[in-house]
């Protein structure tokens, strides 16, 4: 009851169908003359990016599209991108596209004003100097990166992902217009979903989750898992993607302070492995992480089944948290989600992927319901293998 909470956001989150269309109120408010606009190779030669590239022509600001970077950026990729930005004097950047984009856009945007070498920012609170300022736009329900307070790069030399997580890389505007996500293919609407739904359920049961974080949470649950299978399912039905992106929205706004946990931390040694798309690694995983953290607060998971839609009320708490895994499990079947096994991991893979979570992951770690040993951890594997 007495315990101090704290909550961060983006100063300014403008939300709704058509929203795209203030990019030109954005950068007038933050005196944004020349802007780098961050968008994924997709986006570029799909003419996605034009909605905001067409808002862009009918203004006074001068920009450039910078696409050379893959899914997953990795930190060689963010050296060149801001290489490029130094080189051409922007002052403020746009990201436009999925987590990737939205990602290589706030590691740009640390480099243009904190020195090399970008690694020393993995962990928590280690930027040192304020950001350029940074509008982020995001076309897919999942990662939520336009309102965290986070960014995730893949290091060439380890094969593993590491993230800086700092109050400094918190977008000043956050466009989210649900009109962009109609043209996400089934697949990756499942994919991503499943990320969102990640960030609501580690984030619910997280050690650092408080009053505010949690009210977030359950309404993000509630609306992903009533609307995810609508939107894989038909992709032009705008109810579901406004749902969807809310709750995404809700979900990672919530998971800047509550963070994650085994989940999302088991799942970067497959996806350094196997180069396995984040969404689908932590959709294989999570019914088994769940099974293993609902002893760590069984009362939570219980909440999570009723928020699912489950029945549970004549069902004991142990009974009713392992509904919650259940629901998430038939979930990740209904919108067709891969196992692990067919995703690419093998039971060789269980150890050595146990063993890195352990040694590379202790932030996440920290904040799991649960206690993991190296032990522990390969047995989760090995279940999601079975």
């Amino acid at each position: 009851m007495n315990k101090v909470i704290n909550f961060l956001s983006a100063t300014d989150i403008r939300f709704g169908v058509g929203a795209v269309q203030q990019v030109e109120q954005a950068c007038a408010g933050l005196g944004i003359k020349k802007v780098l606009v961050v968008s994924d190779p997709f986006m570029v030669e799909s003419g996605n990016v034009k909605h905001v590239t067409d808002v862009l022509d009918n203004t006074g600001v001068e920009y450039s599209i910078y696409s050379e970077f893959e899914p997953s950026p990795s930190v060689s990729q963010v050296l060149q991108a801001s290489e490029f930005m130094q080189a051409n004097d922007y002052d403020g950047i746009i990201g436009f596209g999925g987590g990737s984009s939205l990602d290589t856009a706030k590691a740009i945007a640390v480099l243009h004003s904190n020195p090399l070498p970008v690694e020393q920012y993995f962990g928590i609170d280690k930027v040192p100097n304020p950001v350029c300022p940074m509008i982020l736009i995001p076309t897919t329900s999942g990662a939520g990166s336009e309102v965290s307070n986070a960014c995730i790069l893949r290091n060439e030399k380890t094969g593993v992902k590491g993230g800086i997580c700092s109050g400094f890389i918190m977008a000043n505007v956050a466009i989210c217009d649900p009109a962009l996500t109609v043209s996400c293919p089934p697949a990756l609407t499942a994919a991503v979903g499943m990320d969102a739904y990640t960030h609501c359920i580690e984030g619910y049961v997280s050690n650092n989750a408080n009053t505010i974080t949690r009210l977030l949470h359950r309404e993000a649950i509630r609306l992903i898992s009533s609307n995810l299978r609508k939107a894989v399912a038909n992709g032009k039905d705008i109810e579901a993607r406004y749902n969807m992106m809310l709750g995404s929205m809700y979900a990672a706004w919530a998971m800047a302070v509550a963070s994650l946990g085994a989940c999302h931390a088991m799942a970067y040694a497959m996806e350094g492995k196997y180069h396995t798309s984040h969404g689908a690694a932590n959709a294989a995983l999570l019914p088994s992480v769940m099974k293993f953290n609902a002893l760590g607060n069984l009362s939570l998971f219980r909440e999570m089944a009723e928020l699912m839609g489950e029945n549970v009320e004549s069902l004991n708490d142990r009974e009713a948290a392992l509904k919650a895994v259940a629901s998430v499990k038939q979930l990740v079947e209904d919108i067709g989600i891969k196992s692990i096994r067919e995703l690419g991991m093998t039971d060789e893979d269980v150890e050595p992927f146990a063993q890195s979570t352990l040694e590379r992951q202790t932030r996440l770690l920290n904040f799991n319901p649960r206690a993991l040993t190296v032990e522990t951890c390969a047995s989760i594997y090995r279940d999601a293998l079975s």
